[in-house]
């Protein structure tokens, strides 16, 4: 058997399928995520990002595949203590507005059976920014600052995986920030995070590595330069001199390449390569010489909208 925290990959889904009657949610989902990272999973509404994290933490059972936290998937008998490892923010905090965080988060310790003392739950309070509000009722606080107390709540016992589920959602741009900047410590304290969201600025400001989910299935996963690579948006721009132009354009379609065109006296490949000196030694072969050249790299919205399918509203066809 395999013990918790024992496993290279903190999370891990390898060819998870769950389905709800006739409807499949998650299909054939498998990827790992890197131990002290913060991973997006990433995917417009509905695309089954929820339900593979709630497969995740054994909320609800697979119908095929297995979903390991800290190696262990539910129904080893490791499962249990793996999960006490996790901390989790799922929908909204579930928080009692009438008392104070301090007083949440001795519920959350009882409840949980971690030992921490009042001194413990105030560093936590303390570490999320709420040093000053530790015995004001919850309820008389703005979503950012429930979201910090929620945030709280999943680093009580020491978690080594935080698992956020739109961690952001509803807040200002201020309240944004300040969530996300938490997050962006946490691989600080060895804690692997993995957010779930539909926003693409959570991604880009925050995590590490992707998942980008469409329709219960993977479409892609990486470093954010990796998924970047992945989309044909970009290209290359390239100066010549006015009277090379026509054997530019010529010299460049004959490589098979991508798309060639003439832009503001300007040659322009629509595709990005890996390595812009196979444009300068082909053109040189023939006697063209560069006055300039530009790489330009497709952002993540762009590539994510490429990658999916997914129109500018969020539609899919």
């Amino acid at each position: 058997m395999v013990t918790a925290g024992s496993s290279a990959h903190p999370i891990e889904f390898e060819q998870v399928t769950k389905t709800f009657g006739k409807r499949t949610v998650l299909s054939d989902l498998s990827f790992s995520v890197p131990e002290g990272t913060v991973v997006g999973m990433l995917g417009p509404n509905g695309s089954g990002k929820s339900t593979a994290m709630r497969v995740l933490l054994g909320l609800y059972s697979a119908t095929s595949g297995r979903a390991r936290v800290l190696g262990q998937a539910k129904g080893d008998r490791g499962f249990a203590e793996a999960v006490r490892r996790v901390g989790t923010i799922i929908e909204a905090p579930p928080l009692y507005k009438r008392l104070s965080p301090i007083d949440n988060l001795r519920i959350r310790v009882a409840a949980t059976g971690f030992s921490a003392g009042d001194a413990e739950v105030r560093g936590l309070l303390n570490r999320v920014g709420l040093a000053g509000r530790l015995d004001d009722p919850v309820g008389d606080f703005s979503l950012g600052m429930r979201q910090r107390v929620g945030i709280a709540l999943a680093l009580v016992g020491d978690p080594k995986i935080v698992v956020l589920d739109e961690p952001t959602n509803g807040l200002d741009p201020a309240g944004s920030f300040e969530i996300r900047k938490l997050i962006q410590e946490l691989p600080g304290r060895g804690i692997t995070t993995l957010v779930c969201t539909h926003r693409l600025a959570e991604i880009e400001s925050t995590c590490d590595y992707a998942v980008l989910m469409q329709r219960g299935r993977l479409v892609a996963e990486g470093t954010l330069d990796e998924i970047r690579a992945r989309s044909t948006v970009g290209g290359h721009r390239i100066q010549v001199a006015p009277e090379a132009l026509e054997r530019a354009v010529a010299t460049l379609t004959a490589l098979g390449l991508g798309q060639v065109s003439v832009d503001d006296g300007d040659v322009v490949l629509a595709r990005t390569l890996d390595d812009p000196s196979v444009l300068t030694r082909a053109l040189a072969q023939q006697g063209i010489y560069l006055r300039g050249l530009q790489t330009q790299h497709a952002n993540l919205e762009e590539a994510f909208l490429e990658i999916t399918g997914t129109d500018q509203d969020g539609t899919q066809p």
